[in-house]
């Protein structure tokens, strides 16, 4: 058994979730909005940095054989997809990699396509390069989730070249179906765009779930995935992602364009804890997708019985909560001032682009949550 109920000291480390309290208005608040963990990484992981350490080296540095095993390993075990060590192609984060796969692939002025609500930084990417976005609503009945398949293809036809998937999907919490997933795909390959899938959550899944990567869906020269351990190991500091692209020409466009703008790619002690969460850290992620689905289970519980009002997404995937608002009154800027007043900090849905709704992080400590609930009670007027 592991240990997600002891938190670890993050404040005054450097931690955005906490060292920038301040600057959103209650230094003493606790913080449900960036999406890292607030309880230790894995041990097996620790350990292997720690022996990295130890050699006192810290020169240049490529992922080995051993390190691409080790990801193709992960991928056929927990996912189901056999791919090729040649398909893997270490970056230092899925954003930064999405951005530069936005300005390989595509030209100013092109249209590329997200499904919204979503998270944020998709849409920047998009405009920062020039690039046209095309927001694709997903369907909500005011609670659950799905694809309007009918109008993703009307946008897809207006000459999209390159579509944002985001699976499992942040801020909603939806693990899609090998058939959403296969239509999704197939709807990119039939009018010419690039399917570039974000699976950085792909780990997280809760019971009665299994994620089905995009990778088995879409044709060899059509898809690009997006993974990495960050968010399933809380290693987003160490900056190591994975494309997994099985197009030798893609990843050929993607090297030159990378390498003709001086573009690092590997973070020596990011290599390090990702072969060892990929080798060791499989019981660890079983475990701490338990105890999310235990949390989610208490904090519905709890905004149930002492804010009626407030509408609970389904959590399928990630560790996210997507909570409606709309009945309260408030804004999702609105609740979330009064909440970060109150001592609670989450994130406001209009940032992803539904302003009824907040979203709050449930990866941390059970007696985090259990301190924060009755700040975010008391701001949206419950009892």
């Amino acid at each position: 058994m592991y240990d997600f109920d002891t938190p670890t000291p993050r404040a005054g480390s450097g931690a955005i979730k906490w060292d920038m309290r301040d600057k959103l208005g209650n230094s003493e608040a606790l913080p449900f909005w960036v999406a890292d963990s607030d309880y230790a990484s894995p041990p097996e992981v620790v350990d292997a940095l720690h022996r990295a350490v130890a050699n006192c080296a810290f020169g240049y540095m490529a992922p080995t054989d051993s390190y691409l095993n080790s990801v193709c390993l992960w991928v056929e075990k927990r996912h189901g997809w056999a791919i090729k060590p040649e398909w893997v192609v270490p970056s230092t984060g899925v954003v930064s990699e999405l951005a530069n796969i936005v300005r390989c692939f595509t030209a100013p002025g092109d249209r590329i396509l997200v499904e919204t609500p979503v998270y944020d930084p998709f849409g920047n990417v998009v405009k920062s390069a020039g690039r046209t976005l095309v927001e694709n609503p997903l369907r909500c009945d005011g609670r659950a989730y799905s694809i309007d398949s009918e109008d993703l293809e009307r946008d897809l036809k207006s000459g999209v070249k390159l579509m944002i998937f985001c699976s499992p999907h942040n801020p909603v919490g939806r693990v899609w179906l090998p058939d959403e997933v296969r239509q999704v795909a197939n709807l990119c390959q039939q009018y010419g765009a690039l399917l570039v899938s974000d699976e950085i959550h792909w780990d997280i899944i809760m019971p009665g779930h299994s994620h089905f990567t995009a990778g088995l869906a879409g044709t060899p020269d059509n898809v690009i995935v997006l993974t990495a351990p960050s968010k399933t190991f809380n290693l987003a500091g160490l900056k190591c992602s994975n494309d997994i692209i099985p197009s030798a020409g893609l990843r050929s466009k993607l090297a030159a364009w990378k390498e003709s703008r001086h573009i690092e790619t590997n973070n020596g002690l990011g290599l390090v804890a990702c072969e060892a969460a990929y080798r060791h850290g499989g019981a660890w992620a079983d475990e701490q997708n338990e105890y999310i689905w235990g949390s989610f289970l208490h904090v519905k519980d709890y905004i149930t019985d002492k804010l009626p009002g407030v509408i609970v997404t389904p959590l399928e995937g990630t560790y996210l909560m997507w909570l409606n608002i709309f009945n309260t009154g408030f804004d999702s800027r609105g609740a979330v001032r009064r909440m970060t007043a109150a001592g609670a900090i989450l994130n406001d849905g209009a940032r992803y682009g539904d302003d009824s709704f907040v979203r709050l992080n449930l990866a941390c400590p059970r007696s985090q949550l259990e301190s924060g609930l009755p700040a975010i009670a008391a701001a949206l007027g419950g009892v």
